[in-house]
């Protein structure tokens, strides 16, 4: 740009003075070439004079599900075609040098047609008309609810100080482990093609999930909690000071209305917590922290905090819920304190820690002389605080095999809802549960251990290993709880009460009742009557965050389901895994790279410890699993890729039982049949095997443009209960173009 108006003044001297004599044009160009660059930066266009920018992407998605061989659960979705679309939009405007201004929205499109009942809008009602709804893409009816929308913020940079505030819509933060962090740690496979994929070509996507894995750090690796409400972060301080602030009103704190959400029960998703709203919960966090500590350590001080509204105890689906199961209505408060450190010790060895304090503030309501409940008549008691501690060590010593260890101390009673310790991401639930994969994959309460993970790299390749062992502090109930790792999103995709960033409980939906959706589950704790709505446990299949899970009780004998007695122990989480990837494109004399990568893990929960969980025979066992994954990539052209898959997932328990007899289609002279008192149920060990194949490919079409294409073929079996088995074919394609 300097060259092409360089040339043009040049050319304008030179037409100016065409008519002269030669030697008078010399002259007169030599006299002007002293002022001829500042006319040249005159014309340059700087920032302050193109102050607004905008930029974005839209896309299209189709999905189409086809079950072949249908289970009674997926009776409703036997074959369903969805499309949908989305348009956002990024605006940024700099007024000045010291102010950037920004917003971000987004307008999704439903494009699928009509539904044949109401369950969208009312997943527990019975089916009576056609209802079109803003459905397959959305988390609500009231709201484009896609990644990151309708922000606003404004950054403000003066000599040593600098900050910015932001509101509304989705905001990406994290202060402490402790305190607001997230964590993931499996693997992320070029096969699932993410929603908020970045702009990126596709020769970059597959470096970065094949080739060369990314193992933290970038969008699909983030460590950041989302909230909606005003969030500020002063990233500019003297004496290297920092320091962050946020309140936010988030839906999944309202503690009164069905499940804890207005619209939907169960857990919510990435978009939780969206939005300002008028709710019945608050969130509150601080941070202050010292970068340059010892010249490379950071130092933080955090708090979190979670107060529920007393007027909540007006709203009858709240109290009515404790007053059914026998207690007194109940609302627990949350303070969370912690200190951090984190920096690189040595520039081969980086150190985390983070120690936190965890208090939980009850109000327990009773009733008023006139025999009411109000707001003013409760009791207040503070708990004993609950110290946790993190560890993470990350030494790049040995070149080329990084190794990690991370060390995890969180009492049973310990609570900190939008941390790494909270699997759940839901602020009312202090369920008493173990899941599959504990420690190394998701932390919980009640929980101490070792995790250990090796990457080497080498040329054309690269290898992982991880091995986690993890016992839970005291003995808690022997509640079990996995997630289908292999075709758990689809699962639930596939499903009638699918959303993509807030699922709900699908299987109990609202009313736990395992009769009402089909699947014959295996039982978890059968409350009397209704139970409050936040701690059941009632066993089966729920809905989670882009993911299927199922739950169930370990229970020793069927005297234990007849009794109401749930079984008890410290038990113990083993975990090892093994990926690799190697390039054989050199076997055929070719520079396309062509990788073979394949993961396989092994895991359990058991009784007493097991370094390896290789069986659900092994002693103590209450559930064991093993998941392989073998995926080929080929760049066929820097810009076209394809992508396989092959699958295979294993679960196995001898500690399981169904009960309700008439759902579970078994006949009293079943030799699985027993009855004992007027509880009836049968044992039922879970022998689960799932499998997928597979094949897509990722295309840029054009600059900034990508197509995006799979097929899945899925099958589900139940060894014991064969009514639950399914078939599945999967087909998606999504095109997304930036701008």
């Amino acid at each position: 740009m300097r060259k092409l108006v360089s040339s043009f003044l040049i050319a304008s001297c030179a037409a100016s003075v065409w008519a002269l004599p030669t030697q008078l044009q010399l002259d007169s160009i030599h006299a002007s070439l002293d002022t001829l660059s500042s006319n040249m930066e005159s014309t340059l266009l700087g920032k302050d004079d193109l102050p607004v920018a905008v930029s974005g992407f839209m896309a299209f998605r189709g999905k189409n599900f086809h079950y072949s061989n249908t289970a009674p659960a997926f009776g409703s979705d036997k074959a369903r075609t969805a499309i949908d679309a989305i348009f956002k939009a990024n605006i940024v405007a700099m007024p000045n040098s010291y102010m950037t201004l920004w917003t971000n929205f987004a307008f999704p499109f439903d494009l699928s047609g009509t539904f044949g009942n109401k369950y969208a809008t009312q997943p527990t009602a019975v089916p009576t008309y056609d209802e079109r709804v803003l459905y397959d893409h959305s988390t609500d009816y009231y709201s484009s609810t896609i990644d990151e929308e309708f922000n606003v913020g404004a950054d403000i940079r003066a000599g040593v100080f600098g900050a910015y505030i932001t509101a509304g819509g989705v905001i990406w933060a994290n202060s402490s482990p402790l305190t607001m962090w997230e964590r993931e740690t499996a693997p992320r496979f070029a096969w699932q093609y993410e929603l908020f994929e970045d702009e990126k070509t596709v020769s970059t996507y597959y470096k970065e999930k094949v080739f060369k894995p990314v193992k933290e750090g970038g969008r699909a690796f983030w460590t950041n909690r989302s909230f909606g409400g005003i969030f500020a972060n002063v990233y500019q301080l003297p004496y290297n000071m920092k320091a962050q602030f946020m309140v936010s009103q988030p839906m999944d704190a309202d503690m009164g209305t069905r499940d804890g959400l207005r619209l939907f029960a169960g857990q919510p998703g990435e978009l939780e917590t969206y939005g300002l709203h008028d709710m019945r919960g608050s969130i509150y966090h601080a941070r202050i922290a010292k970068d340059k500590l010892m010249e490379t350590m950071t130092l933080g001080l955090n708090y979190m905090g979670v107060v529920f509204d007393k007027g909540i105890i007006y709203e009858s689906e709240f109290r009515d819920q404790w007053l059914t199961a026998g207690y007194e209505p109940m609302l627990l408060n949350t303070h969370v304190a912690s200190i951090d450190i984190k920096g690189n010790i040595t520039p081969k060895l980086y150190f985390m820690a983070d120690v936190a304090l965890s208090i939980t503030d009850s109000l327990n309501f009773y009733k008023s002389e006139s025999g009411n409940y109000t707001r003013d008549d409760y009791s207040s008691s503070v708990a004993n605080p609950q110290v946790g501690v993190y560890i993470k060590a990350q030494s790049k010593y040995i070149e080329g095999w990084p190794m990690t260890i991370e060390g995890i101390y969180l009492p049973k009673d310990f609570y900190s809802p939008y941390s790494l310790s909270n699997p759940s991401r839901f602020t009312g639930w202090r369920k008493d549960e173990t899941y599959l994969n504990a420690g190394s994959l998701r932390y919980s309460p009640n929980m101490m251990g070792l995790n250990f993970k090796l990457e080497p790299t080498f040329n054309r390749g690269y290898f992982d290993f991880q091995y986690g062992q993890h016992r839970q502090v005291e003995e808690g109930n022997d509640v079990i709880v996995f997630n289908y790792r292999l075709n758990g999103r689809n699962m639930w995709e596939s499903t009638n009460s699918w959303t993509k960033h807030k699922p709900i409980f699908w299987a109990d939906s609202g009313n736990a009742d395992p009769k009402a959706s089909g699947y014959v589950a295996r039982t978890g704790v059968l409350e009397p009557g209704t139970g409050i709505k936040l701690r059941r446990q009632r066993g089966g299949l729920y809905g989670g965050t882009w993911e299927m899970w199922e739950s169930f009780t370990a229970y020793e004998n069927g005297e234990q389901i007849a009794k109401g007695e749930v079984p008890s122990h410290a038990k113990w989480s083993s975990y090892v895994s093994v990926m690799g990837g190697y390039d054989i494109g050199h076997w055929f004399n070719t520079e396309r790279t062509v990788m073979m990568t394949g993961y396989a893990a092994l895991s359990g929960i058991s009784t007493t410890i097991a370094p390896i969980a290789y069986s659900e025979d092994q002693k103590d066992m209450l559930l064991w699993s093993f998941y392989g994954q073998f995926e080929p990539s080929i760049a066929v052209t820097p810009t076209f890729h394809m992508v396989g898959l092959l699958g295979i997932e294993m679960f196995r328990s001898k500690n399981a039982y169904t009960s309700y007899s008439v759902s579970n289609n078994l006949s009293k002279t079943s030799s699985m049949y027993s009855e004992v008192s007027t509880s009836y149920f049968a044992y039922a060990p879970i022998n689960y095997l799932e499998t997928a194949i597979g094949i897509g490919f990722d295309w840029d079409f054009a600059d900034r443009a990508g197509l995006h294409v799979r097929y899945k073929w899925m099958t589900h079996s139940d060894e014991v209960i064969s009514v639950n088995d399914w078939h599945s074919h999967y087909v998606a394609a999504e095109t997304k173009v930036w701008f």
